[in-house]
């Protein structure tokens, strides 16, 4: 007896448009208080945006995986892995993985103490071998700039950046300072969400 299948997100292969990505983000993972919240980045806002949770159920993990998908492909960036600073980028990565066939990889925020002393785990990056670094939310960008030297060390070429949302100015005042500079692709912004930049 064949077994009813659930609608995957693998049947719908068309990205939501921007409006319906910032609709989905902060409808599943946005919260605003009246004491502002200490963020990662040392700030402080009264805004707070939890992208691990706001992709936690499959079909929101996958609408975002599609939007990335798309946004690169609209781009023209072809590219064999795709990874960053864990977690942050973890569970995207892995969704993208599984939509394309492309391989993941995660960046330690810390060399192994043991065995090889990596700093990445999942896919091996080598010469020859197409990356796009990927973190779910920037603020001052640290992570995504972090995890880019790590790949560039690793001999593997940077063919583009990408975040869900970039919450501020500070990334790209830092990208336009970098020599090369990979291409960038937030699919969301402050602006999207009707919040303060950071």
């Amino acid at each position: 007896m064949a077994m009813a299948r659930e609608p995957g997100w693998k049947d719908e292969v068309r990205p939501e448009s921007r409006a319906e990505l910032a609709a989905r983000v902060k409808a599943r993972g946005y919260e605003r208080r009246p004491q502002a919240f200490r963020l990662s980045s040392g700030g402080a806002s009264h805004d707070y945006v939890d992208l691990r949770r706001a992709v936690s159920e499959g079909a929101d993990l996958a609408a975002v995986a599609r939007a990335v998908v798309g946004r690169l492909a609209e781009a023209g960036i072809d590219f064999d892995v795709i990874g960053g600073m864990t977690m942050g980028a973890d569970p995207v990565s892995h969704a993208v993985a599984l939509l394309t066939g492309k391989a993941w990889f995660s960046v330690r925020k810390a060399p192994k103490e043991h065995g090889t002393g990596q700093r990445t785990e999942g896919a091996l990056l080598a010469a020859g071998v197409r990356a796009v670094v990927f973190e779910d939310t920037v603020s001052t960008g640290r992570s995504l700039l972090e995890a880019l030297e790590v790949v560039r060390q690793s001999g593997a070429e940077v063919v583009a950046l990408c975040t869900v949302l970039d919450r501020g100015e500070q990334l790209r005042a830092a990208l336009a300072g970098l020599e090369p500079s990979p291409p960038y692709f937030p699919l969301l912004t402050y602006e999207d969400l009707g919040i303060k930049a950071l």
